[in-house]
């Protein structure tokens, strides 16, 4: 059945991330190390399209904030969901748990190592569901399988970089640009990142979710369009007409 053209409707459509982090020298704090693990979406089992899921930290300060990470996210509590003390659940389904395990296997065989959680124990209370720990992969590299697909789980990699441009670089070799996060003090300098990242949504400072009314939709192959915005109504209803007119006629 052909449908009228004006009940066509434009929809945006948005198609995942694996959305970069990145945390300059001056920004080695306990509160930092609780954004990124609130952007990290943790407490949804990393099952976010936005999570900061690649961590770029600055050498300087890459041993001191892994060991404030690590120590935040040994202290979470994995278990049922619906007993308020505990802070994360389970993986959806077991199509899911099986393909977040695939990934962690694959980062394990690669040569990445998991400075915290890994695959999930085989007894115990986590082995009778499907639940996965936090897991951080550090000694990674930017182009491994687990720093460059969307894994949509609790799995980070953390990855130093020594010059601003590098980090940079990094940031932006993905095929993906839903979102991205920055941790500067010199606001000047976090801005001038912010705007040199490719994403569409860019935090500074920040990990929390979208405010009312922002425009959410990425770049690259994270999708197309936009949506919870103003721009995104006024697209919807908004039919566009190219007139071409030759003034020699």
């Amino acid at each position: 059945m052909l449908v009228p053209r004006d009940r066509i409707s434009h929809r945006p459509l948005e198609l995942g991330g694996k959305s970069p982090a990145l945390v300059f020298p001056d920004s080695d704090s306990d509160k930092v190390a609780d954004w990124v693990i609130s952007g990290m979406r943790f407490t949804r089992q990393g099952q976010s399209c936005t999570a900061g899921s690649r961590l770029f930290l600055h050498e300087s300060i890459f041993d001191s904030f892994m060991s404030r990470l690590t120590s935040k996210l040994g202290q979470m509590k994995i278990g049922d969901p619906l007993d308020e003390a505990t802070d994360m659940g389970a993986i959806i389904n077991a199509k899911q748990f099986d393909r977040v395990c695939g990934y962690i296997a694959d980062g394990l065989k690669t040569g990445a190592h998991a400075v915290i959680g890994g695959l999930p124990p085989k007894e115990g209370p986590l082995a009778e569901g499907f639940f996965v720990e936090p897991t951080i992969f550090a000694e990674a590299d930017n182009s491994w399988r687990v720093a460059r697909e969307e894994i949509f789980g609790p799995v980070l990699v953390a990855i130093p970089w020594k010059e601003e441009e590098e980090a940079i670089r990094m940031a932006n070799d993905s095929h993906y640009g839903l979102a991205a996060y920055v941790w500067c003090r010199d606001i000047g300098k976090a801005l001038r990142a912010a705007h040199e990242i490719e994403a569409g949504w860019v935090q500074v400072n920040r990990g929390f979710g979208q405010l009312p009314g922002m425009s959410y939709g990425g770049t690259k192959q994270s999708g197309i369009g936009r949506e919870f915005s103003l721009e995104g109504a006024i697209d919807d209803f908004t039919h566009v007409k190219n007139v071409v007119v030759a003034l020699d006629a």
